[in-house]
């Protein structure tokens, strides 16, 4: 198992790999650099070696004790191996740490593996949202109470 750790402003590259073999449409070369600087308090990376395997960005929303699961992503080489799990409990131990009472994310209603996974941590659908993203990108809202 790779070793999991807070990310910090020289990961950009490790989370550019990441995020670009995770997804065919991920977030921006400069939302990624802004991972580590904005969040990098309660998200983590997994490494080993000079290997980024998989990364979690977690954030607080301002004013309350609501958190948001930004984006969990694992390199599709490493899948199946408990590595998405393993972030999302260290992103969620460092979000209960920092206060949060209560987590959201939002996930693909057709992304099964990534639901079944969410689902075994505790979360459960609030609700669906249609063109959450825009046209054609639907999301399941899905929360945990972290208390």
């Amino acid at each position: 198992m790779p070793s999991i750790r807070k990310l910090n402003s020289d990961d950009f590259n490790y989370l550019l790999t990441i995020e670009t073999e995770s997804f065919s449409s991920g977030y921006s070369p400069y939302f990624i650099k802004m991972i580590p600087i904005l969040f990098g308090n309660t998200s983590y990376i997994a490494i080993k070696g000079h290997s980024p395997q998989g990364y979690v960005a977690t954030a607080l929303q301002q004013g309350s004790r609501r958190a948001w699961i930004l984006s969990l992503a694992v390199r599709p080489k490493y899948r199946q191996l408990g590595l998405g799990k393993a972030l999302l409990e260290r992103g969620l131990q460092g979000l209960a740490a920092a206060g949060a009472r209560e987590v959201f994310l939002s996930v693909a209603p057709d992304n099964r593996g990534a639901i079944l996974l969410y689902e075994k941590m505790g979360f459960s659908c609030s609700q669906e949202v249609s063109g959450y993203f825009g046209p054609g990108e639907d999301r399941l809202i899905m929360k945990k109470d972290l208390i």
